[in-house]
């Protein structure tokens, strides 16, 4: 987790689009943490931001890694609303 003003990890701080993973941490069980952190059997890279979490949910891709079914999808869903991000569809301009 990358480090406060402060400079405690514990502290909380501002998620942002350019956070790692690990950020996520602190919002989303162990499990879901590890499932999407090891982007098992995905045809695709592990994401290594939480701005990559952010575009693979947009592209419905969450689902493309072993181990993430609805539940998981959804507390991951949850966890960014929480954070401050908008899980709703972007719009065209």
């Amino acid at each position: 987790m990358d480090k406060s003003a402060s400079g405690d990890p514990h502290d909380p701080h501002v998620i942002t689009p350019d956070c790692p993973i690990d950020c996520l941490r602190a919002i989303l069980s162990r499990r879901t943490f590890s499932f999407l952190a090891r982007a098992y059997d995905a045809p695709f890279d592990p994401p290594e931001t939480v701005g990559e979490v952010l575009q693979l949910r947009r592209e419905h891709r969450l689902g493309q890694i072993s181990g993430l079914g609805r539940r998981r999808i959804g507390e991951i869903e949850v966890g960014l609303v929480f954070a401050g991000f908008s899980t709703e569809p972007s719009q065209p301009a």
